[in-house]
């Protein structure tokens, strides 16, 4: 039974190797540590957030996201920007650590030590950004969530209300 399973897998993915290349793929992207900008040419200290943008040339809803990071860099002056792209095979492999798989836009929202706070696959709206934006320059969000206390907080009044 065991052998008739492995050859259907093995006929899915048309050879042993591309197998182990996806389970490997697939251990790195579901297994990933936190990720942090600190020792990265994207980091900036001075600034409130840290955005990270990976994208290509050729695809349009990173075409959409650079023109709405552009529009939120206008109302948050402080907010820094990295673009990146990644059009040739060189700077994807430089992008790998950083959670690049084979979809684009990869957008890395970081706070101000560094550590990416949140990470968007597709094109978030610019309410999202904004609020979260917002949060971050406020010291409001922590690790992608509210700080523990203001989270016992909300729990808190939640429970009162119950």
């Amino acid at each position: 039974m065991l052998q008739s399973t492995s050859l259907k897998i093995h006929n899915i993915f048309g050879s042993p190797v591309r197998m182990a290349l996806f389970t490997l793929f697939m251990s790195i992207s579901t297994f990933s540590a936190p990720i942090s900008l600190k020792n990265t040419p994207y980091f900036h200290p001075n600034a409130s957030v840290n955005i990270v943008i990976f994208y290509t040339s050729w695809c349009p809803p990173c075409k959409q996201s650079l023109t709405l990071l552009d529009e939120l860099h206008k109302a948050y002056p402080r907010l820094s920007i990295s673009r990146v792209s990644v059009d040739d095979v060189e700077s994807q492999k430089q992008a790998l650590p950083f959670g690049l798989s084979q979809s684009v836009p990869l957008i890395l929202i970081a706070d101000q030590s560094g550590n990416v706070v949140k990470r968007f696959k597709t094109l978030p709206n610019k309410t999202i950004f904004s609020d979260l934006i917002q949060r971050l320059e406020e010291g409001r969000l922590e690790n992608g969530t509210l700080p523990p206390e203001q989270r016992i907080d909300s729990w808190k009044q939640n429970r009162k209300g119950m």
